[in-house]
């Protein structure tokens, strides 16, 4: 979680304090091994996709704070087949839209060259260790090296100052995260110019959060959400409360971006215990049904699946070690040529109506 290299917030870091640094990381490594984690389409299929909010939505589970006895409940009627990632050297093809999605990188260090060639970056959060400004300043400088013609971020638990609900100060917080709010707060208004919020430094990505793009006649939504295991951002209570945020989803989204697993994908510890979303697996699996749903957050459910018409794509670069092992996933998704090089052609003015949008 935290580089014993690296001064995190400076010199009045409460992170200076050696304890209190590898403090945090134990503490994200007991809950991962305890079952927690603080850690071919065609381009019309967008003309089915319903207004956010939009379509039938799907029931609580009766289950739904116990994922791992729901996916007993459920995996006899929710297939999971094993998907074979594609080569990272496949070459790009010019009627064909190159995905590569990464997560859960913690702010370590990255080897570019391992980053294969593509259009479109999807970065399914947790890209620092807890949001700090150096840190996004870090990763958008990083984004801006790379050539992918787009990149799209979401955040993840750990991009703390990205939640504006998270930095409110509780006085019934335990004091070591009111010493982390308090000084991502003081990082926050040391660094800031003009009220630039945190998530307003990655000016080299589309930051998305509860909302939807269209790249190259192929829509995309990303949202942050995930069941609160610690004090952490973008948490929710089990049921309800994500519930609410997956029915905003809209239904026929060709690539779905959250940060933590449905139920059932890619969200097994390595006690074997489930930790995914069950209302997010059955929003997917009965109401939105996207071509690809990617995510990160469990970094032992690494790899991708498919229920026979979605594929899974878990694609954390950490391990459970938080070592970054793990290499990129990529996929295709079929599209006229002359589309493809329209986008390539009009970043620049389809970035700024995106802002104009938002």
């Amino acid at each position: 979680m935290f580089s014993k290299s690296r001064n995190l917030l400076g010199t009045t870091s409460i992170f200076q304090d050696q304890a209190i640094r590898d403090d945090w990381r134990n503490r994200q490594r007991r809950t991962s091994l305890n079952g927690g984690s603080i850690s071919g389409i065609s381009p019309n299929r967008k003309d089915s996709v319903s207004p956010i909010g939009g379509g039938k939505t799907v029931p609580l589970h009766q289950y739904t704070e116990d994922p791992t006895l729901a996916w007993e409940m459920l995996k006899e009627k929710r297939p999971v087949k094993p998907v074979r990632q594609m080569r990272l050297d496949t070459p790009v093809k010019p009627d064909h839209v190159r995905f590569v999605c990464i997560g859960c990188t913690h702010g370590e260090q990255m080897d570019l060259s391992k980053l294969p060639p593509g259009d479109v970056l999807l970065v399914a959060g947790d890209f620092t260790s807890c949001g700090l400004p150096n840190e996004v300043h870090s990763f958008n400088k990083l984004l801006g090296k790379l050539k992918y013609a787009y990149k799209v971020v979401i955040g993840g638990n750990h991009e703390c100052t990205f939640d504006d609900t998270f930095l409110k100060l509780n006085k019934e917080s335990e004091p070591k995260e009111m010493a982390l709010k308090q000084a991502l707060l003081s990082a926050i208004h040391s660094d800031s110019k003009g009220g630039i919020s945190a998530k307003e430094l990655l000016s080299n990505a589309i930051y998305l959060e509860d909302n939807v793009i269209e790249l190259f006649g192929i829509t995309i939504y990303g949202t942050p959400w995930q069941p609160k295991v610690d004090n952490w951002a973008f948490n929710l209570s089990r049921g309800q409360s994500l519930l609410d945020k997956w029915n905003m989803i809209p239904t026929g989204v060709d690539v779905l971006l959250t940060h933590t697993p449905p139920l059932g994908h890619g969200d097994m510890m390595n006690n074997g215990q489930r930790m995914g979303c069950v209302e997010l697996l059955n929003t997917v699996f009965k109401r939105v049904r996207p071509k690809y749903h990617v995510f990160g957050h469990i970094h032992e459910g690494y790899g991708c699946t498919t229920d026979g018409y979605t594929k899974f794509i878990n694609c954390c670069q950490c391990n459970e070690n938080l070592d970054v092992k793990n290499e990129p996933v990529i996929f295709d998704i079929p599209v006229h040529p002359h589309t493809k090089q329209f986008y390539v052609q009009n970043v620049k003015k389809i970035l700024k109506r995106f802002q104009k949008k938002k």
